[in-house]
């Protein structure tokens, strides 16, 4: 850790090709770098070759930094090694918001209740010109329409 510390330059510019297409901060890298460091000790200790200890680095780093870019995980998840039994049912949290749900959506009616509708059905999120192609209106009109709604659902939630 001290070592990657340390050397948080030759860390950034190890990792400065991949930085834009990594979904990392300055803390996410640094952790890969001290676990970089750690294996690249290891690997230098295994092999007894203790002055290889940076360029095992340099290549170990380089290599989950592509890993990150490219959105492959550097360590392997331990749950996904495991099929873990999924309930039936739907989980009593996920029932209380659906309950929740169906309450806010009483409180709209008519054009906004079928844009509310619409909107939770969609497997994507939406935007106001989505909402105004399906309903053949204006994007102004789609846009009062969801704000509407929220203005009705977060009113009746106090």
């Amino acid at each position: 850790m001290k070592w990657a510390a340390v050397n948080r330059k030759l860390i950034r510019q190890i990792a400065s090709p991949y930085l834009r297409f990594m979904l990392a901060d300055g803390n996410d890298l640094f952790q890969e770098a001290t676990i970089a460091a750690f294996k690249a000790l290891m690997a230098a200790r295994r092999k007894e070759k203790p002055q290889q200890f940076v360029p095992y680095f340099h290549v170990i780093f380089k290599t989950n930094c592509i890993k990150l870019a490219t959105g492959v995980p550097t360590i392997p998840d331990p749950l996904e090694e495991h099929n873990f039994p999924c309930p039936d049912e739907p989980v009593e949290a996920e029932k209380q918001d659906a309950r929740k749900v169906e309450e806010a959506l009483k409180t709209v009616s008519g054009p906004q209740l079928e844009a509310c509708l619409w909107i939770l059905q969609q497997p994507e999120p939406v935007s106001a010109l989505d909402l105004a192609r399906e309903f053949k209106v204006s994007h102004r009109y789609a846009r009062r329409l969801i704000s509407s709604s929220i203005e009705i659902i977060s009113g009746a939630a106090l």
